[in-house]
């Protein structure tokens, strides 16, 4: 199972999860970046309406985590069932809120669509999360390789995602072309979880002398958490507004695809780099400097106008390799701290990086449609207003992440 404890688990124990976790990144791109065009677009959502609902679901969503965490922690040894019900229910969420535009009234189909989704995608991203403490446990470290591996493989479904589009949308149009996301992810799902086969752990088995409050007191673990909140902001925000800034600053909606596949495939591309360069000065220090790169970049944006697509592919790149550190080596740090309980407290760690897509769903959305921005034909104001939000909001949030991470975040030397 083992190999040494710097190398962690062997390769033939990394690869399955990792495909789990690239099943898991080719929901989340259409559920978090393509939804809320889909719906405004498609089916006639006004963007106040749109964001009042995403941030309903999401934060109905996120409360359920710790319980979701709770149960996890409680049915170790029925992980296969409880992966294989979180695949299924994603499955469902996906197809129902992917459903051609005819089918059912938009405003039940999106809230019952994501909460069905959230709800899967949540239970198997913690189980997931968990299983990858487990091996750590019984490997005796190798906690930055595990996350490297996973974040990887999620990595490489987004990309997969990405490129989903351009084969889809020239034969079936844009509005079916979201539906053949909801099969592709179907066939994806059974291979991914067939794979995983009979090879699930879980934290709680190893580790049975430790349970969720002992876990989350161990040292590091809330100053953790709460940087994590705070860091994951700015990536919800862009999430969020990246396909109407292409569509309406930038004047290059076609390039949507290309653009996500560029800042995801420079993030996987980056992840290992990113990983060596922690295992040389730490993992706080080699984040921290994913986190500073990526403002000066990201600034760059604001400056950009209708038909600046090429600078904004260069963007794309360089804040996708920032991005690599962010994927690899935070969730590395959190599982190193762990001792126990893991289930829950990574149910919480995914509370917070949801409840940060909520906020920017809820909040950002509203506040573009009172500055006048209405997607398809904005106002100079409205595009102002969302080149704005669009660039310089996650620059001032990464700022406000990075020393909280410098100051209240401690290094800890753990494979």
């Amino acid at each position: 199972m083992t190999e040494t404890c710097l190398k962690g688990v062997s390769r033939r124990d990394l690869l399955p999860p990792a495909t789990v976790a690239a099943m898991l990144a080719f929901a989340g791109l259409p559920l978090y970046i393509h939804a809320p065009r889909y719906y405004a677009d498609e089916m006639g959502l006004g963007l106040a309406t749109l964001g009042a609902v995403l941030l309903g679901a999401r934060a109905l969503d996120s409360l359920q985590d710790p319980v979701i965490g709770r149960l996890a922690d409680r049915l170790p040894l029925r992980r296969e069932a409880w992966a294989l019900a979180s695949g299924a229910l994603l499955c469902t969420g996906l197809a129902l809120l992917f459903a051609p535009p005819g089918w059912g009234e938009p405003l039940p189909r999106l809230a019952a669509g994501l909460l069905a989704a959230c709800t899967g995608f949540s239970a198997l991203q913690i189980a997931l999360f968990d299983h990858g403490l487990a091996q750590a446990a019984e490997a005796g470290g190798g906690h930055t390789r595990i996350a490297l591996w996973r974040e990887v493989g999620g990595l490489a479904g987004i990309c997969l995602a990405a490129a989903v589009p351009s084969v889809l949308e020239p034969s079936l149009g844009g509005a079916l072309a979201h539906s053949g996301y909801a099969v592709a992810f179907a066939g994806m799902a059974f291979l991914a979880l067939g794979g995983m086969r009979r090879r699930w752990l879980a934290s709680g088995r190893s580790l049975p002398s430790a349970g969720f409050m002992e876990a989350l007191h161990a040292p590091g673990v809330r100053p953790l958490l709460a940087f994590g909140f705070v860091n994951a902001l700015p990536t919800a925000v862009t999430s969020t507004l990246v396909l109407f800034f292409l569509a309406d600053v930038l004047k290059a909606e076609a390039h949507g695809g290309p653009v996500l596949l560029v800042f995801f495939a420079a993030a996987a591309a980056a992840a290992p780099i990113w990983a060596r360069l922690a295992a040389k000065v730490g993992r706080r220090a080699a984040l921290a400097s994913g986190m500073a790169l990526s403002v000066p970049v990201f600034v760059w944006a604001h400056a950009l106008g209708a038909g600046d697509i090429v600078p904004f592919y260069a963007i794309a790149a360089a804040s996708g390799a920032a991005l690599g550190a962010d994927m690899t080596l935070a969730p590395a740090m959190l599982a190193a701290r762990i001792t126990g309980g893991g289930g829950q407290v990574f149910a919480l760690w995914t509370f917070l990086q949801k409840s940060a897509l909520a906020l920017a769903a809820g909040v950002v959305l509203p506040l573009l449609d009172l500055a006048g921005y209405e997607p398809g034909a904005p106002s100079g104001d409205g595009r102002m207003a969302l080149s704005a939000a669009y660039a310089l909001v996650p620059c001032a949030l990464k700022l406000a992440a990075l020393p909280m991470l410098l100051f209240m975040v401690g290094e800890r030397r753990k494979p």
